[in-house]
């Protein structure tokens, strides 16, 4: 991603396959994607650019992509990306423990999904 010519992070997204429909337990993956979102530039927090973002991706992959739901596993202390996540809809699912190796450590997460519903009911 960049902001005026600087690149300040990055966003990717991917459909879901079997193997992350057992680790998430998701009753299906048919039209689900995951999404990661990383801002890398400190200066650019709390600014609103991830909500932003984040709005843009979900507008994508349900209007052109067609997916049903799309999932997020931010780790469960960073509460900025949670409360980010939950201004563009998402809700907790289930908590993930130690889903993630972070700097040697594997940490906890939150499973946090939004519905193509619940999507169009907040536009």
């Amino acid at each position: 991603m960049e902001f005026d010519r600087n690149p300040i992070g990055y966003i990717q997204y991917f459909k879901l396959n079997k193997n992350d429909k057992n680790e998430y337990e998701l009753l299906t993956i048919e039209s689900t994607y995951g999404i990661d979102l990383f801002i890398g530039e400190t200066r650019y927090w709390n600014q609103g650019f991830g909500t932003l973002i984040i709005k843009i991706i979900l507008e994508y992959l349900f209007q052109k992509k067609k997916a049903k739901k799309v999932v997020v596993d931010p780790a469960t202390r960073n509460q900025r990306v949670i409360r980010c996540n939950e201004k563009c809809g998402f809700r907790k699912v289930k908590l993930l423990p130690k889903h993630e190796l972070h700097e040697g450590i594997y940490i906890d997460c939150w499973l946090m999904g939004i519905t193509r519903e619940r999507w169009r009911n907040e536009q």
